[in-house]
């Protein structure tokens, strides 16, 4: 048992005695506020899973383990649960081919700047059988790679290896340090068994209090008076927002802002950033935005593609201002949108900063004008609203069904269901949907932020375990769901006791292959024989099948009339305990 000694002035950082550095790295976990650690086990890391087996049988604090036999939805699931907490968690795999099968999820991490510490294994050093944790199976030769941490290092904000086992506690204090700092985003560390194996007579576990994150702020004042002149001063002002709701201070400083100078807000809907029944709300990015092209100054909030040059030119007389954590996209090698005032920053600091001083350079002229474009704004963004509402309820009786009257549906859903919460992995279905569901509240609606396929699954399980008292609703194409690996995620949801109702927007067909084929070769040999080669999903799986065969409970809706029926039954079973799938059989596009 390892003995805990409270040192230094503040009594925070903690110094084990007589330990396995496997439970150090445990404690260094607790320690940082890590609740689950998402596990997909290998010959590399049984010293962390004796660890906590150790914890558990002594009664001591341990991190929870969430198992899970493939490492895909491991990474989606701890995204999911720090997008909807705002506290990393961890992942811990199987040296290279673990590290590997992670896959697009280190992408989606990376983009939706996710702060999650991914630990994998390494290939044991040393065959002398003196040394605990050294080589003793073949696969110890084939597993060794030339740079191990080179699978991700595109992907990370930080990699490392634990080299001596006094490091630990510093190590992981610095890999959360590095993770939640702005722009937050995932690491890796690398865990040698030999290191993991080793006993010491003391490790000190320092305090995280000494060690956090850096944060941006508010960012430049005279840069936000500037652009407070800027936007009081414009007869066409437009705010793009993507993930400005992605903290509370974020949801409420955009509407207030919106509110106090009458801006239409148009979103694309990484998170849930703006009321969507507000009369500012002006639609959606890529295809429904209302007035970019009309534009003179653009206020453009955490947004990586604030639109589509080639799709919705922008004036070039417009003033484009970008408030972000990272406004030139460093990481992006070719950005090449125009900002003509970028603003490094937190928005939810800055905007609030930046609506005050927008109110003391108000006059009464300014408000006549202001409020005359709000009521402009209001009747429009009411009628447009109008307009996609009763365009969906024309295909209430549409067999197969059509996407819109499935949004119809998922709205009414939603508003028997306020405690709700989306995670959307619907790709094509996206903006149809964005146009009938409307999130209402902060912290309601959650994509991946980037564009590697088969997080929804994971992150829906994720979320619930970090909101399990909320109703979890995934919504996913049915090519996502194939690669979110179904019967490995809802395995992992019925373990965690985190039930989840994934919807399948199952159109049979990879659609976002479709489109930009059929748009650059519209007269084409695919447009005029029907043959989409590697793109039609035919025969369809039976996903509600599928469902059952992992003890969840799986249903396939044909008919237009029995889609909120079954959303009902379905959410019934959820809220009992049980995951829940939907085959939802739509028109094909």
């Amino acid at each position: 048992m390892a003995e805990e000694v409270r040192v230094g002035p503040s009594a925070g950082p903690r110094e084990l005695r007589e330990v396995e550095i496997a439970e150090a790295y445990v404690e260094a976990l607790l320690a940082h506020g890590v609740s689950y650690l998402f596990l997909n086990p290998g010959t590399d890391t049984f010293p962390i899973q004796e660890a906590v087996a150790k914890r558990r049988a002594l009664g001591q604090p341990t991190v929870e383990t969430v198992l899970c036999p493939f490492e895909l939805p491991a990474l989606a699931a701890a995204h999911g649960y720090y997008a909807v907490s705002g506290r990393p968690q961890a992942v811990l795999v199987h040296v290279d081919v673990g590290t590997q099968n992670l896959g697009a999820m280190v992408h989606n991490a990376q983009r939706g700047r996710a702060a999650v510490l991914l630990s994998a294994g390494r290939a044991p050093y040393t065959t002398d059988p003196a040394v605990r944790g050294t080589r003793d199976t073949y696969i110890h030769w084939l597993q060794e790679q030339l740079d191990q941490h080179g699978i991700v290092r595109n992907y990370v904000k930080w990699d490392y290896e634990l080299r001596r086992p006094d490091q630990i506690g510093e190590v992981i204090a610095r890999a959360f340090q590095i993770a939640e700092s702005d722009p937050p985003g995932p690491v890796y560390l690398t865990l040698p068994r030999e290191v993991l194996m080793e006993r010491v007579d003391r490790v000190l576990i320092p305090d995280p209090s000494r060690f956090p994150p850096a944060r941006l702020g508010a960012g430049d004042p005279d840069l936000l008076r500037r652009a407070a002149e800027m936007l009081v001063r414009a007869e066409r002002p437009l705010v793009l927002a993507a993930a400005s709701g992605r903290t509370r201070a974020g949801w409420d400083g955009l509407i207030a802002l919106a509110e106090l100078l009458a801006l239409p807000v148009v979103e694309w809907r990484t998170r849930a950033n703006f009321p969507a029944d507000h009369p500012l709300h002006l639609g959606y990015n890529y295809g429904l935005e209302h007035g970019l092209s009309e534009a003179d100054v653009v206020l453009v909030l955490d947004h990586d593609v604030p639109y589509i040059p080639t799709r919705t030119p922008l004036s070039e007389q417009a003033t484009i201002i970008q408030i972000d954590l990272d406004p030139v996209k460093e990481r992006i090698p070719l950005w090449s949108f125009p900002v003509d005032l970028p603003i490094r920053a937190d928005t939810g600091a800055a905007l609030p900063l930046l609506a005050a001083a927008a109110r003391d350079l108000l006059t009464e002229s300014d408000r006549r004008r202001i409020a005359e474009r709000r009521d402009r704004l209001a009747a429009l963004s009411n009628a447009q609203r109008l307009a996609w509402r009763q365009q969906a309820a024309t295909y209430a009786s549409t067999r197969p069904i059509a996407l819109q009257w499935l949004g119809y549906c998922l709205e009414e859903f939603r508003r028997e269901n306020p405690d709700i919460l989306f995670i959307d992995e619907a790709i094509t279905s996206q903006v149809p949907l964005f146009c009938q569901v409307r999130t209402t509240s902060f912290g309601s609606w959650f994509q991946s932020g980037g564009s590697g396929l088969g997080w929804g699954i994971g992150a829906a399980i994720g979320a619930k375990l970090a909101t399990p008292e909320r109703l979890v609703v995934g919504l996913i194409g049915d090519g996502s769901f194939l690669f979110g690996v179904p019967e490995a995620s809802l395995w992992i949801a019925q373990r965690a006791q985190a039930p989840v109702l994934l919807v399948v927007l199952n159109n049979a067909c990879y659609n976002a292959t479709k489109l930009p084929l059929t748009a650059a070769y519209p007269e084409g040999y695919s447009v005029r024989t029907g043959q989409f080669v590697g793109i039609d999903l035919t025969p369809t799986p039976r996903f509600d099948l599928l469902a059952q065969a992992v003890d969840a409970y799986g249903e396939r809706v044909e008919e237009p009339d029995q889609i909120l029926p079954a959303l009902r039954r379905a959410a019934a079973r959820v809220r009992e305990g049980q995951s829940a799938v939907l085959d939802v059989i739509l028109a094909r596009p």
